[in-house]
């Protein structure tokens, strides 16, 4: 990343040093941990390789467009998701404020698994198993 000048005056904002990392970060954001923990679970139980093809017809006909308006609100009006819908119009505040919420809370249960896998990771080195 490199700073660039920002419209606040005096505060320099962070810019991505190219369009290849933020693909690989916009992509790492999207993808997230539970794809990578419970995706082959799922297309296991759900027909294993016909699962894939409603699987993949999803993500091009929803996925990628919702987050591809995602993105590109937020850098059209240059805020967070409330910020960007409130300057599209008041009445949808509340949607912007019901992302950061759903953000939140999959944080909180991300936390979860990560301490569980931390702990298991250190039960491991020795034999604190019970």
């Amino acid at each position: 990343t490199s700073s660039s000048p920002s419209p606040v005056a005096g505060v320099e904002r962070e810019q991505w040093s190219g369009q290849l990392g933020f693909l690989m970060a916009a992509i790492g954001s999207a993808v997230g941990l539970g794809n990578i923990w419970r995706f082959p679970g799922v297309a296991y139980t759900n027909g294993g390789g016909a699962f894939m093809v409603p699987y993949i017809v999803a993500l091009l006909a929803a996925g990628i467009p919702i987050l591809l308006l995602d993105y590109a609100t937020g850098h059209r009006y240059r805020g967070s998701s409330p910020t960007a819908l409130r300057r599209i119009s008041k009445r949808f505040e509340w949607l912007g404020w019901f992302h950061v919420m759903i953000c939140f809370v999959i944080m909180t249960y991300y936390a979860v698994i990560v301490a569980w896998s931390l702990r298991y990771m250190l039960f491991s080195l020795n034999t604190a198993w019970g």
